[in-house]
């Protein structure tokens, strides 16, 4: 390794990430914009918001809890950040910048660290750079890029625990390490969790294996790996027991039973059960199946090897397949991809997946990697190759490739056809000509709107917010009633449960106001 290398991927890193700040000064899409408003609230010493975007931790009080369906971690990085920089979108984002830039130096110290390899090192931490589809994500509250970090790092102890001798290798600290690691995985995602899991039942395994009788160290080994973990989580539980008296939130026991999508949004959600999935679910979870096994390889394909990166990655697993750091990351991309395909279909096609996967990422670039020095030494066994000269010539041109397919990639998801017209800011200017109608009739901001996405309204117009529900006309009478909704937006968006009943309601207890040129119709409520 070498101090250079390090310090031109990480200012590499740092020049390409900055230029993200041109074009994405919003969140952009749900997922950062509620990342980022939980930090804004974190920081007003606040764990609630007037934005209500489920119904599934039943709640019926509002401003309701943030981090009652997704974790609080970048909501915690975002909001550090903001102590810094001050609490505009730009400023939560300073110091997520200067761990993404991190992030190419990292992945070149792991990959030579795996394979001994510099060049490995090298063509791997460009792809950290210039990382296609991911580049928009790294640099916004997301839990992409923590979870590349932590699931690398979990890895790591995780092969330090499963190698031969690791009762002579392994000590207490190696306990707290793991733990740590756990923790922040799970505050990161609700699906960390599974990370703890396993983790438990390897130290259970390992002490079985080793047929040793129950004594001090390993009691204590195993409390400093839960302690760690705990006191990582000790956040969001406390922030469960005071709302839900709990240190869980009923929202992640109820998402298992959801039968479609728009069961995300289901009121009430007491609705959600074993006999509701029984009765819903059972029948459409062969074709959920089916398209999640197509939008997940797709992903795989597409998003995390980039197309022309599989016969490389195919490559790089061939000759990596004994590293025992690699089986480990390997296996677990296998139960991330089987889990979130087959036990959570719907959650893994609506991007689940994507995130959860994000965890072996930095193993799978390192494997494309190594598979490119693998085919340099096969061009020297077949054909006589010069090794620089392979390196130099087409190193260059897989730098060059990684990059225009990166620029072609954010170009059409963030910048759109026009950069007059950013395809990123889009929804927000729709917002602000909704709240320019409303507030000729409204001033005041905590007259409550529903629409399909409150967390982009909110963040635009600062108006309490909360979505249309899933729900029969009955229940949404209920929750219209129960929240005290002033206005109502509606686009072709519609929930499965919408129909002709619930548009008798709507006109009944709302007056029309006003139809857009995209088709979004405009209601108040009668007095």
């Amino acid at each position: 390794m070498r101090k250079r290398d390090f310090l031109i991927l990480y200012f590499l890193g740092l020049i390409i990430l900055s230029l993200t700040f041109i074009f994405q000064s919003d969140p952009g899409y749900m997922d950062s914009e509620f990342y980022y408003l939980g930090a804004k609230q974190i920081i007003n010493r606040s764990m609630e918001i007037p934005v209500i975007w489920n119904y599934l931790d039943n709640t019926s009080s509002f401003p309701a809890p943030i981090f009652s369906y997704w974790m609080p971690f970048p909501s915690l990085l975002a909001a550090f950040s903001m102590l810094i920089f001050g609490t505009s979108f730009l400023g939560s984002r300073i110091i997520l910048l200067v761990i993404a830039a991190g992030l190419a130096p990292f992945t070149y110290w792991i990959a030579v660290k795996i394979t001994s390899n510099r060049f490995t090192g090298m063509m791997a931490g460009s792809m950290a750079i210039f990382s296609g589809y991911y580049l928009k994500f790294l640099t916004i509250p997301e839990t992409i890029l923590p979870y590349m970090f932590l699931g690398i790092l979990y890895f790591y102890f995780f092969e330090r625990f499963t190698s031969s001798d690791y009762e002579k290798e392994v000590n207490s600290k190696d306990f707290l390490f793991m733990g740590l690691i756990t923790g922040l995985l799970h505050l990161t995602r609700v699906d960390g969790i599974i990370f703890f899991i396993i983790g438990l039942a390897l130290f259970i395994f390992l002490f079985l294996k080793s047929k040793k009788n129950i004594n001090k160290k390993w009691i204590l080994n195993i409390v400093i790996f839960i302690g760690s973990y705990c006191l990582v989580m000790s956040f969001w539980f406390v922030s469960n027991l005071y709302f839900y008296d709990s240190i869980f939130a009923p929202a992640t026991s109820k998402a298992i039973w959801i039968a479609t999508y728009d069961d995300t949004f289901i009121f009430p959600a007491s609705k959600l059960n074993l006999n509701y999935w029984w009765q819903n679910a059972l029948e459409l979870r062969s074709a959920q199946i089916f398209d999640a096994i197509k939008l997940n390889f797709g992903t795989f394909l597409g998003v995390q090897l980039m197309i022309f990166g599989l016969p490389l990655f195919i490559f790089g697993v061939k000759r990596n397949i004994k590293n025992p750091f690699m089986r480990i990351g390997i296996v677990f991309y296998l139960m991330i991809f089987f889990s979130m395909t087959i036990i959570f279909p719907l959650a893994g096609e609506r991007g689940g997946f994507l995130h959860s996967a994000s965890a072996v990422q930095i193993l799978i670039w390192i494997l494309i990697a190594d598979g490119l020095q693998g085919f340099f030494e096969w061009g020297i066994r077949k054909r006589n190759w010069n090794l620089n000269r392979s390196q130099s010539m087409f190193g260059t041109a897989f730098i060059v490739i990684i990059a225009l397919f990166t620029l072609f990639v954010y170009k059409n998801d963030v910048i759109g056809a026009s950069t007059q017209e950013l395809k990123w800011e889009q929804d927000y200017k729709q917002y602000e000509k909704i709240e320019e109608i409303i507030f000729q009739k409204s001033l005041n901001k905590t007259d409550v709107i529903m629409i399909n996405n409150p967390l982009g309204y909110y963040y635009s117009t600062g108006r309490w917010s909360i979505v249309v529900p899933n729900a029969d006309v009955n229940q949404l009478l209920e929750v219209l009633q129960l929240f005290e909704v002033k206005y109502l937006v509606l686009d072709e968006n519609l929930p499965e449960k919408f129909n002709e009943y619930h548009d008798n309601l709507i006109n009944t207890y709302f007056k029309f106001l006003q139809e857009t040129q995209t088709g979004i119709k405009i209601y108040e409520y009668k007095k």
